[in-house]
């Protein structure tokens, strides 16, 4: 079986195996939001530091009244919006296309209050694949956020910033589903639905 492969039609020996719905699941939802919070700080805390390598101009004595400008309050507020809907489109646009060019049809797009997905609920995509469109918008973001950190009007770094911070804290609950796909035996197919996952292959089902 290919490694990244996308097929409608599940093999007649395939039955599931497994589903992750972290909605369902609410030990796992509680503890990945609380470890994101955690992974926001922390990476936050790491992308200013890096400043010092990444565009030092920012952190120069010219720079330091745009630095204050940022605090105050409601323009912070309005930082945290304005990034947190990029992020949001970008993340999942990316993953739409994918989806997209893999499958050969427009996927499906979800919405749960403010959060917001794409799947292929007709399709049956190796572990691989799956991995691979679900990760590659946290990555690509965070390598074109920092790249642009180094670009961009100075003005406009604090927002860089938030950005590839929410990207890598939303990240976290794809890359906690991603694991626990790949832990299920080779050649299993993954159906992603928005919510959720569920894992088809020809061995027992594992209760998982």
């Amino acid at each position: 079986m290919s490694k990244f492969k996308a097929t409608q039609d599940l093999p007649k020996n395939y039955h599931q195996i497994g589903k992750l719905d972290l909605n369902e699941n609410r030990g796992w939802g509680m503890i990945l939001n609380l470890a994101g919070i955690g992974v926001l700080f922390g990476v936050g805390w790491l992308l200013v530091k890096s400043l010092a390598v990444l565009r030092p101009a920012y952190l120069s004595e010219e720079n330091i009244l745009i630095i204050t400008g940022m605090r105050e309050f409601w323009r912070g507020v309005l930082l945290l919006v304005l990034s947190v809907g990029l992020m949001i489109v970008l993340n999942e646009g990316m993953r739409w296309v994918l989806f997209w060019v893999f499958t050969g049809q427009r996927p499906s797009v979800g919405f749960r209050g403010f959060y917001t997905y794409a799947a292929a609920p007709e399709w049956y995509l190796s572990r691989n694949l799956y991995a691979a469109i679900r990760l590659t918008p946290a990555i690509l973001i965070t390598v074109l956020g920092v790249l642009a950190v180094m670009v961009v009007p100075l003005n406009l770094v604090p927002g860089v910033l938030l950005l590839v911070s929410l990207n890598l804290a939303a990240a976290l609950s794809d890359a906690a589903m991603v694991w626990w796909a790949m832990r299920k035996p080779k050649g299993s197919l993954v159906l992603d639905y928005g919510d959720g996952i569920r894992v088809y292959h020809t061995q027992a089902n594992d209760g998982g």
